[in-house]
């Protein structure tokens, strides 16, 4: 980084808008200080203007050099200064060109603190309006910037074949509240345009350009520059048309895979509250299964194992917002697409995994916590699911979504007794003690068959089973009895111990304890993560065989 740049101010006097006198300033020296971003960030409010950008854009797969104008336009009826705030580093280098005003006189101030430089325009209008325009060069290397300005950089990481320009590398950050342009008017090759858009509520919206130029009020904006093929397909939800637009080198399936989620999650939920979907294929900063929820939109990694619960965040983040919670009812959306029975034992081996014994009522950040927070979360509404029934259920979802997206649930417990009583006067029933084994501890019920008997009459067997539950839990189960001819299905409450006698026609080979895996129980599922190797893998799990009857837990 050079510790002064040159800034060529030249104050032209156009006839045309009739300004007087015109003057130059060259090789503007910038002054030595502390923390230039601060300065910036405290310099006053905002002054109500417009400011567009003009950008030509070249990459030779490591390096982008970008050639830009800056136009901010005013009213002032006084003298105001006006900060702009720009970073040099060994990676983002930034040459003003030529400074211009129209309408106003403009002196500057330059400071400098190593990294950032900010201008000081102190701008004296002469005319109703003024229009400050900037020349400059700016080269940054993208696939080294591991700077992490804002959190949808922890997500996104460059590649040749995907990149993100941040705002600080392709123009001058004014601190102006209006309309911003930013106009791209020639990049690589090859390549497909997007933006993300950070909004005034810390939301991000995907933004396809009009001939090149994006609007982009309200935040910092990312352009997007990507390998990607474009699918669109237009669906109808509800009466209503959207568009789902996929920007991904993954294949035309996506976007066809993306309007069927739509239509399994707002068949169950509320209808898709957007009019288009844009998914963004990028790759990961951290790993290869990272991905985001946008407003009207997704972004990740890849499809299969992201993008469902990405989806699902358009509802539960977007839509409605139930702080830390979202990621549990994400993860436990997204199972309506495609799960199989795999798939669940999978997912309830990951809950089992967890060596995290915070409940999720104490959880207060995600990072430490995403198995409990994502998997167990998920989990937990799929077994409430299964206590008050499917219709009940999704009923009460609707509720939530209505409520929430009214005035926001960001505090867990508030959120929690919030949704206990929605289902409480849905069913008319108590479910405090569901709540309470269930968010304010991090255990697992632990279901077993501690003794089975047959007997057989003239026309019928009689089987009679004792189950039991040995972490104090009190839920209802469900028990599958299998002959060669039949299965029978009956759900009973486990509180402790439960008898359960059954009628067959034939003798029973098989009982199966929760046979459709709507609970996480500690002997149910095949798959557990190997800690020394950091491996999820299945294991073999023991047979357990009573009286000629082969007894499964799920």
């Amino acid at each position: 980084m050079r510790a002064r740049f040159v800034v060529a101010v030249l104050l032209a006097a156009l006839i045309a808008m009739c300004i007087t006198p015109a003057y130059k300033l060259d090789k503007f020296q910038f002054s030595k200080t502390d923390n230039v971003k601060f300065l910036f960030e405290r310099n006053n409010e905002p002054i109500r203007g417009n400011t567009s950008v003009s950008l030509s854009i070249t990459f030779d797969g490591w390096n982008t050099t970008i050639k830009g104008i800056q136009e901010i336009e005013l009213s002032l009826s006084s003298s105001a200064t006006i900060p702009l705030l720009l970073e040099n580093s060994s990676i983002l280098n930034f040459d003003i060109e030529k400074l211009e005003a129209y309408g106003a006189k403009v002196s500057v101030e330059g400071l400098y603190d190593g990294k950032y430089g900010l201008l000081l325009l102190k701008v004296s209008p002469s005319k109703s309006r003024q229009k400050i325009r900037i020349l400059y060069t700016s080269h940054y290397q993208p696939l080294l910037d591991i700077e992490e300005r804002d959190i949808i950089e922890w997500h996104m990481k460059s590649t040749k074949d995907y990149f993100y320009l941040p705002p600080e590398a392709y123009m001058l950050i004014p601190k102006i509240d209006g309309d911003v342009t930013i106009s791209v008017e020639s990049y690589p090759a090859n390549y497909t345009l997007v933006g993300i858009l950070k909004l005034p509520n810390n939301k991000y919206k995907p933004i396809l350009p009009e001939r090149g130029t994006f609007y982009a009020n309200g935040g910092r904006f990312y352009i997007l520059l990507g390998r990607w093929n474009i699918y669109k397909k237009n669906i109808v939800i509800d009466g209503k048309n959207v568009d789902v637009i996929a920007l991904t080198d993954e294949g035309k399936w996506v976007v066809d895979e993306l309007a069927k989620i739509l239509k399994i999650y707002s068949s169950r939920l509320i209808p898709y509250p957007y009019d288009e979907l844009i998914y963004i294929r990028f790759k990961g900063h951290r790993s290869e299964t990272e991905g985001f929820g946008l407003y009207g939109g997704a972004a990740g990694t890849q499809f299969k194992s992201v993008i469902p619960h990405e989806v699902a965040h358009n509802w539960f983040g977007i839509y409605a917002e139930l702080g830390l919670l979202d990621e549990s009812f994400a993860t436990y959306t997204s199972a309506f697409y495609n799960m199989t029975s795999e798939q669940l034992d999978y997912w309830e081996g990951m809950c089992l995994s967890s060596r995290d014994s915070t409940p999720i009522v104490d959880i207060n950040a995600v990072r430490k916590h995403q198995t409990n927070l994502y998997q167990r979360g998920g989990f937990i509404f799929r077994s409430l699911q299964f206590v008050v029934g499917n219709k009940t259920f999704f009923e009460g979802l609707r509720e939530v979504l209505k409520i929430c997206h009214a005035r926001g649930c960001t505090q867990t417990e508030e959120t929690l007794n919030l949704i206990k009583e929605i289902y409480e006067n849905l069913t008319g029933q108590d479910l405090d003690w569901f709540f309470k084994e269930w968010f304010y501890t991090a255990d697992y019920p632990n279901f077993t068959v501690s003794n089975l008997k047959i007997a057989q009459n003239d026309s019928y067997y009689s089987l009679m089973l004792n189950i039991t539950e040995e972490n104090g839990f009190a839920m209802p189960l469900e028990v599958r009895i299998a002959t060669v001819a039949e299965n029978i299905t009956k759900k009973i409450l486990v509180n402790g111990s439960s008898l359960l006698e059954v009628k067959t026609k034939e003798r029973p080979i098989m009982v199966i304890l929760d046979p459709n895996d709507w609970i996480a129980n500690i002997n149910g599922s095949s798959y557990r993560v190997n800690w020394e190797k950091f491996t999820f893998e299945k294991i073999g799990k023991e047979e357990l065989e009573i009286n000629g009857v082969k007894v499964v837990v799920n």
